[in-house]
């Protein structure tokens, strides 16, 4: 139980890092962003280490999932997320993301040959259907198809995020496991500032707590608990339990930055939830 206790509050702070990541984008740049919220979270995780006297290193052997998990994960999710975030609203952002569960069980299907059951290969049949009613293009929203489509893309990373991950979490506590990811996906994000021309405004009380947040519950506290949350609960399942990002993310959408919720947004959530349980939930014997 207490693995998927660490995976909810996991979730649950990630479902409000939308919200903080648009108040931020009033003085940063997305990309910008992404390496200053990192760039603190690898100082908060370095010291941490230091006063739990924890040194302990990656195997060479270990090195491949390392590095994939933190540039895929970390890297390069984050940076199509927080350019999304400016294409497309904070509630869709929670509602397709909650598809993850059935894109990760696909990465596990097509890339680590992981034979899935009839109803997993419903419940992704099923997302995808709910994602399609999602990105569908309506001018009067504040969505956009191509924000839309770059966090369908970020769901096949964290696919491969997820099992990069748990091949190697056994041998490895949650904190070097998350220092780690968190400096080399902080490293990596320096070659991507080129793709944009970093902007840093005058900086309000409100950015500077919405920064802060995002290193500090966002990025340090949610992979610390997710990455133990991994530790007990089975690859192809372990984001079951962002069944409950588009509760969270929609709610806090609404509540702090007074988004609309239309009725494309209730039915697209309701298929994906459909499927997800469908996906993640086992037949009974």
């Amino acid at each position: 139980m207490r693995y998927y206790l660490s995976a909810i509050l996991a979730i649950l702070f990630w479902s409000s890092s939308f919200i903080a990541t648009k108040i931020a984008y009033q003085s940063v740049s997305p990309l910008l962003l992404c390496m200053i919220r990192f760039a603190i979270a690898s100082i908060l995780m370095g010291a941490i280490c230091l006063l739990k006297g924890n040194r302990q290193k990656i195997e060479k052997q270990d090195l491949k999932p390392v590095l994939l998990s933190a540039i895929l994960g970390i890297s390069v999710y984050y940076a199509l997320e927080n350019i999304a975030l400016q294409k497309t609203s904070a509630s869709d952002t929670s509602l397709i993301e909650a598809a993850f569960p059935a894109l990760t069980a696909l990465v596990g299907l097509t890339v680590y040959r992981e034979r899935p059951s009839k109803r997993m290969l419903a419940g992704i049949l099923i997302s995808i259907a709910g994602i399609a009613v999602l990105t569908e293009y309506d001018p009067s929203e504040s969505s956009s198809l191509f924000g839309n489509l770059l966090l369908l893309a970020d769901g096949f990373l964290w696919g491969f995020y997820n099992y990069e991950t748990k091949s190697i979490s056994g041998k490895y506590d949650s904190f070097t496991m998350t220092f780690y990811q968190t400096v080399i996906g902080t490293i990596f994000f320096l070659p991507m500032m080129v793709l944009e021309k970093p902007m840093l405004t005058s900086i309000t009380p409100s950015v500077c707590l919405a920064i802060l947040y995002l290193s500090a519950a966002c990025s340090v506290a949610a992979l610390l608990l997710y990455n133990y949350g991994l530790k007990g609960i089975p690859a192809a399942n372990a984001a079951i339990i962002m069944n409950l990002m588009p509760i969270f993310g929609v709610f806090f959408s609404w509540l702090i930055l007074q988004e609309t919720i239309s009725l494309r947004q209730v039915f697209g959530g309701i298929i994906i939830l459909i499927g997800v349980s469908v996906s993640t939930t086992r037949q009974p014997a």
